[in-house]
């Protein structure tokens, strides 16, 4: 038997792994070049957005700078650099759906296009693998972004005069993104799995977290949308109870500090806590020795007077205040409409006002224990302009007033006096006794000239029995809770008016804002500088928001634009 044309066994040699691909794993040198493009992701988004924000500042000192010019007639450029500015800055103030003003829409959509460039750049995008890992890490940065977004004490507070509500639309919406990458992530991760006949994995322990994770994200996103309006405090609950659970789950996502996308869930953690930490310093600090009067007021309304004034506030700012009598574990924010000594006016509807209302009628001028946290908020020095035109709805008047008696008690005798336009939109004429003494110190100003409007005829009384008190409006817009009426959710019965009220300008009629508003700046002259100022529901500062955008337009006077009213 010849073996000559047989061919030579070969020895058995082991299986070759499965190329690179959908149908299998990625080699050692891909996975290393994967985990070095997403690690500069993180490096490309925190430059990103400080960029974003750099502009964002340098734009607010221009703006500054541009509106306390007042260039000579002759010199033609200055004069349509300032009218170019004044058209594009106004333009920005026009509300766009979504969005409180077509500015946060632009800064939205340039947020948007950082993320989508960044889930793009330098990835493989032949494998599903790389998508999931690379939202995954696009996921845990804007953790990190809505995390600073959200702080009470933010540095743009100082660097840009854009303090936490200001940021509130813009940390809403990153909200809304960041959920979004995650469920993209975990459904590319399925897939994955699925792929290669593994989804066994779900259940190891890292992603079980990671699970967590995802459905405290789709809770928080579920109550913002159900919850918030209708019971904002169990919202507000449930918001920083998942918070905190998402900060510990993603962490033990990935508890490896090797991949490093764990120092971004350290960093939002630290900068959340130290935030928690300085709020609770304050609070305690001026808990020692500190006591709050509280009187009723007609129609549901309560001031309240503090024995001890924080450092820095200022009429216009406000406060978070603590009053254990009324709830032990809350703290809500008020507008501080006076310093010495401080005081503040609120609107009694549901929870924590109410039961302050409650025991302030029992007990009238109680003395109860309490604290504050703040000051927060900032607002414009409105003595640099020539005009002021302060425009309140309901209790927005806390703003409104605080910032007029500020500027008529600090003016110099000699010195440049600005002309004070406040006007006042109001359901009932009794509510004109909440604010008597500082309305009556404003009717006898030379400098103010004073507009009531009572939207509600004084006979027009609604019986005590039929009162539906809504969710507290604090700061007259807090919640959002009236569209188009500035006091929609005031109610009450009627009683006299003092005969200090009776002697105030008071129309009993509905303003129209708009004609109001361009009777007042149609008088001015381009080289005056008017700032015109709003707190009230949304229907208001939508009307006053778009009338100071198409004057300016129109007319390109220098009018700066202030709302105070919160995003919640």
């Amino acid at each position: 038997m010849s073996f000559q044309n047989t061919p030579p066994i070969s020895p058995p040699s082991a299986p070759m792994p499965p190329p690179p691909g959908p149908g299998g794993p990625p080699s050692s040198l891909a996975r290393a070049m994967a985990q070095t493009a997403n690690e500069m992701t993180v490096v490309y988004f925190t430059a990103s957005i400080v960029a974003l924000a750099t502009i964002l500042i340098t734009s607010h000192f221009a703006n500054n700078l541009l509106m306390s010019s007042r260039p000579q007639r002759k010199d033609v450029l200055g004069r349509r650099l300032i009218v170019t500015t004044r058209f594009v800055r106004n333009g920005m103030l026009h509300r766009v759906p979504f969005f409180n003003t077509l500015g946060h829409a632009l800064v939205f959509a340039a947020y948007f296009v950082i993320n989508i460039a960044l889930i793009l750049q330098n990835l493989d995008l032949t494998q599903s693998r790389n998508w999931a890992k690379r939202l995954g890490w696009i996921t845990t940065c804007n953790i990190g972004l809505i995390t600073f977004l959200a702080l009470k004490n933010t540095p743009l507070a100082f660097l840009a005069t854009y303090s936490y509500e200001r940021l509130n639309i813009l940390h809403q919406a990153a909200g809304y993104c960041t959920v979004f990458f995650t469920i993209l992530h975990a459904l590319l991760w399925i897939v994955t799995w699925a792929e290669n006949d593994h989804l066994q994995g779900l259940l190891e322990l890292d992603n079980v977290m990671g699970i967590i994770a995802g459905f405290a994200m789709l809770s928080m996103l579920s109550t913002a949308l159900i919850l918030k309006r209708v019971r904002y405090e169990a919202f507000y609950i449930v918001h920083i109870t998942m918070f905190m659970l998402i900060l510990i789950t993603a962490g033990m996502h990935r508890p490896d500090l090797v991949t490093k996308s764990t120092y971004v869930i350290i960093f939002a953690a630290g900068i959340w806590v130290s935030d928690r930490i300085l709020r609770g310093s304050r609070m305690l600090w001026y808990s020692f020795s500190n006591r709050v009067t509280i009187h009723p007021l007609p129609q549901g309304g309560v001031r309240i007077t503090m024995r001890r004034t924080p450092w820095r506030a200022v009429p216009g700012t406000h406060v978070f205040l603590w009053i254990p009598k009324a709830r032990a574990i809350e703290t809500h924010p008020f507008t501080i409409i006076s310093t010495n000594p401080l005081e503040l006016v609120v609107s009694a509807q549901n929870g924590f006002t109410k039961d302050l209302y409650s025991l302030a009628s029992k007990t009238p001028g109680v003395v109860l224990r309490a604290s504050c946290d703040g000051p927060y908020g900032t607002i414009p020095n409105f003595a640099k302009f020539d005009q002021v035109v302060l425009v309140a709805g309901g209790s927005g008047a806390t703003f409104t007033l605080g910032v007029a008696l500020k500027l008529i008690r600090k003016m110099s005798p000699g010195g440049a006096r600005p002309v004070i336009h406040f006007i006042w939109v109001v359901r009932d004429q009794e509510a004109q006794s909440w604010f008597e003494k500082e309305l009556t110190e404003l009717a006898v100003s030379p400098l103010v000239t004073l507009t009531i409007y009572v939207t509600r005829s004084i006979g027009a009384c609604t019986p005590p029995e039929k009162q539906a008190p809504n969710e507290v409006i604090t700061r007259a817009q807090s919640f959002e809770k009236s569209e188009t009426d500035p006091e929609k959710a005031a109610s009450g019965s009627c009683s006299p008016t003092s005969p200090t009220t009776d002697t105030l300008p008071t129309m009993l009629s509905r303003p129209d804002i708009s004609t109001t508003i361009r009777s007042i700046l149609s008088v001015t002259s381009e080289e005056e500088r008017t700032i015109v100022a709003a707190c009230g529901p949304v229907g208001l500062m939508k009307d006053v928001r778009d009338v100071v955008g198409d004057v300016v337009v129109d007319s390109g006077r220098s009018v700066a634009f202030h709302c105070e009213q919160f995003g919640w």
